[in-house]
């Protein structure tokens, strides 16, 4: 194993081993840098003569970045890819440092140097742009008169009350010059190929990384997240301008969070088990996921009644209260245990393909029928109220902690589910 091979502190079991190595089996299938490589390598790319100039930014940028130089090496004339820093961490050519979840002044001063890059274009040129998790905030140029400071306190207002990915892109829109296909005014009137890492229930391009090659969000869309937010945040809308009419990028998408899910049950079949694919694309508060999760254990066990793996994936939504330490992943996993009864024989998981999870360090969880063994009931429902998923969670010795992994499609929700004992 390589992203998950030293699991300090974590419990082990047999059902636990197979979730994890068959993790461990898709983060090295679904390499970012293999993924973008094999892509140029089918666009008939080799004989390009304009310029090359690669801009990049999101969780999964180094890789990316790696996979393009692969393919076009000396050919590149210019490269900016920002990238999350960890503490201490010094980055090379061509990585500039930003931050996540919310940006910070590395963020701005690394996103103009890279628009900056993108000067004097023309149309024999080729801007080749890699799109991943983590961009909306890693690359900003606000809006004139919008100060960083107030920007982060919307922008943090509006995902502590739980909105979904659609509502916050729309928030962050009004108050950006990139998002939205708003990055295209600064490559025209070059060829644009966006390559494109999705983190997003339904891949659409116009989200990920909230859409910078791709469209705006709809009027109606940015009205409902301003009528739902707007008071509660300080949002007012505002005018915006739109990408160049007619000029567009070439989006594609080429990882997605269902090629994890079907790696991860391909590896656990592969070792005769019963296996359900439940699906990308899973939102919704947590609470409302973890009772959809448990029925279609029960339900898919009580259908022949035999064992079953099931893996899908998705992005839950949560309310934060009491600046705890936790997230959605860790609150889902622990949800989904206290509406297991003790007799259920199961195991589950929710993991963060990114490797962070919230605010916590943890790439998320795995609990089972034996995790109330190690913690009370009630101490669990203690810390949900306060957003503080983590402390019950290492007690039970349920966490995963690996750090960022490099890739970024969501999150991956994994499970075994035999009946009662």
């Amino acid at each position: 194993m390589e992203f998950l091979d030293n699991l300090e502190g974590f419990r082990k079991t047999a059902i636990r081993d197979t979730l994890v190595s068959a993790l461990d089996y898709s983060f090295l299938k679904n390499s970012p840098q293999e993924r973008v490589r094999s892509f140029l390598e089918r666009e008939n790319l080799a004989d390009f003569k304009g310029k090359i100039r690669v801009v990049g930014f999101g969780k999964a940028g180094k890789g990316m970045y790696e996979g393009a130089r692969q393919f076009f090496g000396h050919r590149i004339s210019s490269a900016v890819i920002i990238v999350p820093v960890k503490e201490g961490e010094q980055l090379t050519y061509p990585f500039l440092p930003g931050n996540h979840p919310l940006p910070s002044t590395e963020s701005i001063r690394s996103s103009k140097i890279l628009i900056d890059s993108l000067a004097g274009m023309n149309e024999e040129d080729l801007v080749l742009v890699l799109v991943s998790g983590g961009g909306s905030a890693l690359f900003e140029n606000l809006r004139q008169g919008v100060e960083l400071e107030k920007y982060n306190e919307i922008i943090d207002c509006v995902m502590r009350h739980g909105a979904n990915i659609s509502e916050l892109n729309s928030v962050r829109y009004l108050f950006s010059m990139t998002k939205g296909g708003s990055l295209l005014n600064f490559t025209y009137p070059a060829r644009v190929l966006s390559l494109i890492v999705s983190d997003v229930p339904g891949d659409s391009v116009n989200t990920v990384s909230s859409g910078p090659t791709g469209d705006p969000p709809s009027s109606s869309t940015i009205d409902s997240a301003v009528a739902k937010y707007g008071e509660q945040c300080g949002i007012h809308k505002v005018d915006v301008r739109n990408s160049k009419k007619g000029y567009k990028a070439e989006n594609h998408i080429v990882l997605k969070n269902q090629d994890f899910v079907k790696s991860i049950l391909e590896n656990i079949h592969a070792r005769g088990f019963r296996t359900k694919n439940i699906g990308s694309g899973i939102q919704g508060d947590t609470t409302v996921v973890s009772e959809l999760i448990v029925n279609e254990m029960r339900s898919s066990y009580n259908s022949d009644g035999t064992p079953l793996y099931i893996a899908g994936g998705g992005e839950t939504s949560t309310n934060f209260t009491h600046n705890g330490i936790g997230g959605r992943n860790l609150e889902l996993a622990l949800k989904v245990l206290l509406r297991m009864e003790r007799e259920e024989v199961f195991t589950f998981g929710s993991i963060g393909t990114d490797g962070i999870d919230g605010t916590s360090k943890a790439m998320g969880a795995i609990v089972d029928n034996k995790s109330l063994m190690y913690v009370d009931e009630n101490f669990i429902r203690e810390k949900l109220s306060t957003s503080d998923s983590l402390a019950p969670l290492v007690r039970s010795k349920d966490v995963l902690l690996t750090g960022p992994t490099g890739n970024n499609v969501s999150d991956i929700f994994i499970g075994y589910y035999a009946g009662k004992d």
